[in-house]
C-alpha cells in the first residue's frame, strides 16, 4: 500500500512540475517531463488506455500526431520536422492524464505549483532588474526573469483568469492571498515587454468577469479594469511598446524595405503560410517545411526577404498547421481544440474545468498572432490541460453551479 502511494505521488508531481518549472527553468521542465514518461510507465495506469476514448479530444489528437509524423514523407527539412513532431508528441501527456486517478488534492497542488513558479520568477525578475542579484533577465529584457516574455505574459493572464474564479469561491486561496499575488504579477505584466499577454488581459479578463458574476456591479468592475489598463499607458515602457506596435501596423507595406519589425514579420509569415496552403491545400508543404518553403517564396520575390529573422512558423497556430499539413491537419487541430473546449465548457464552474478553459481561451485567441502549437511550453501545457479530469465532476466545491 505504501509503495502504491509513493508511485502515485511521483506520478502526479512529475505531471505537475513542468507547469512549475516553465517560468524559471526549461531544463527543470524537460527533466520533469521525462520523469512523467518514466513514472507513468512504472505506475501501470496505462492499462486504463480504453478510458482515453471517453474523452472528446482523444481521437483527433491521436490522428493529428500520426498525420504530423506522416508529413515527414514529403518534408524538405527533417530537422525542423523533428521539432514539430516533438511538439505534437507532447500530446501523449494529455492521454496519460486521461487515465490517471485524479483527486481534489492533486488539482489544488497543480494550480498552486503553477502559480508558485510564476511568483518565484516574478520576485527574481524584480531583483535581477534592480541589480540586487547578479543574473541577467532572458534576452536582457527587464522584469522577465528566467521566462520568455511572450510565454510569461500569457501565463500571467492565465493566473488572472483563474483568480476571477477563485476570488468568488475561495477554493484554493483566501481572497487576501489572491489579491497579493495579483498585485505582484500585474506589476510584472505591466513592466515586462509582453504585448501578447497584455492584449489578452484586455480581451479575456472582462469576459471572465461577466461570465462568472451577476449584478450590475460587474459592469463597474469591468470599467475599473479598463481604467487600470488605461493607466498602463502612463508607464513609459508600456506606452512605447503599444505606440510602436500601432506605428508598425499603420506603416507596414509589404513592398517596403524596412519589414523587420514585430508586426511586419508576423504579417509576412502569415501571408507566406496562406500562400503555402493555397498551393498545397490538401496535404500542405510537409512537416517542418515552413522555413524552406517561405524562403523559396522570398527567393522568387513574391514576399520580401527577412535576413534578420529565421521564419519557421506563420506566427499563427492555425495558419501554421494549414501550411505544413493542409486542410486535413488544420481540421484535426481544430477538432482537438473543440473537444477540449467542449469538455471544459460543459461544467465550467468546476475548478479544473475553469482552469483548463482559461488556458484554452488563451491558446485559441493568442494563437491568432503566435504559433503556440509548436512552442515547447505551450504544446506541453495544452496537453496537460486536456489531461485534467474535465469530464469527471468529483470535486465538492460548494456546488459552484448553484452559486452562479
Amino acid at each position: 500500500m505504501e509503495w502504491l502511494k509513493v508511485k502515485e505521488k511521483a506520478l502526479f508531481y512529475s505531471y505537475i512540475l513542468p507547469l512549475f518549472f516553465f517560468p524559471i527553468s526549461t531544463a527543470g521542465a524537460g527533466i520533469s517531463s521525462g520523469l512523467l514518461i518514466l513514472t507513468y510507465g512504472i505506475s501501470g495506469y496505462w492499462r486504463n488506455w480504453r478510458s482515453v476514448f471517453n474523452r472528446l479530444w482523444a481521437v483527433p489528437l491521436l490522428l493529428l500526431i500520426v498525420w504530423t509524423a506522416f508529413g515527414l514523407f514529403w518534408t524538405t527539412n527533417f530537422f525542423y520536422g523533428a521539432k514539430v513532431i516533438e511538439a505534437a508528441g507532447y500530446g501523449f501527456f494529455g492521454l496519460f492524464g486521461a487515465t490517471m486517478p485524479w483527486k481534489e488534492k492533486w488539482i489544488k497542488t497543480l494550480i498552486r505549483f503553477f502559480i508558485l513558479g510564476l511568483l518565484i520568477n516574478a520576485i527574481l525578475a524584480f531583483l535581477m532588474t534592480w541589480h540586487v542579484l547578479p543574473w541577467r533577465n532572458v534576452n536582457n529584457l527587464p522584469y522577465t526573469g528566467f521566462g520568455g516574455h511572450i510565454y510569461l505574459s500569457l501565463a500571467i493572464v492565465h493566473v488572472f483568469l483563474w483568480m476571477v474564479w477563485d476570488l468568488k469561491f475561495q477554493w484554493n486561496f483566501k481572497r487576501w492571498l489572491n489579491i497579493a499575488i495579483a498585485i505582484i504579477l500585474f506589476a510584472q505584466l505591466v513592466l515586462a515587454q509582453g504585448r501578447s499577454g497584455q492584449l489578452l488581459f484586455i480581451i479575456l479578463l472582462p469576459a471572465a468577469i461577466l461570465m462568472l458574476y451577476k449584478g450590475k456591479w460587474r459592469y463597474w468592475l469591468s470599467l475599473v479594469i479598463l481604467l487600470c489598463v488605461s493607466g498602463m499607458m502612463f508607464v513609459p515602457s508600456v506606452y512605447g511598446m503599444f505606440a510602436l506596435g500601432v506605428h508598425q501596423l499603420i506603416h507596414f507595406n509589404i513592398h517596403a524595405t524596412d519589414i523587420n519589425s514585430s508586426w511586419g514579420l508576423r504579417i509576412i509569415a502569415m501571408i507566406g503560410g496562406v500562400m503555402m496552403f493555397l498551393s498545397h491545400p490538401l496535404f500542405g508543404v510537409g512537416t517542418g517545411s515552413f522555413l524552406s518553403s517561405i524562403t523559396a517564396i522570398q527567393d522568387a520575390h513574391m514576399l520580401p526577404k527577412t535576413p534578420l529573422f529565421i521564419m519557421n512558423t506563420a506566427a499563427n497556430s492555425f495558419i501554421s498547421e494549414a501550411a505544413v499539413l493542409g486542410v486535413l491537419g488544420l481540421g484535426l487541430f481544430i477538432w482537438f481544440l473543440w473537444g477540449v473546449l467542449k469538455e471544459a465548457w460543459s461544467d465550467r464552474m468546476m475548478p479544473q474545468n475553469w482552469f483548463a478553459l482559461s488556458y484554452i481561451s488563451i491558446f485559441i485567441v493568442g494563437g491568432l498572432y503566435n504559433s503556440l502549437n509548436w512552442g515547447y511550453a505551450d504544446s506541453i501545457t495544452i496537453a496537460l490541460m486536456a489531461g485534467l479530469p474535465l469530464n469527471r465532476f468529483f470535486i465538492p466545491v460548494c456546488d459552484a453551479r448553484k452559486n452562479v
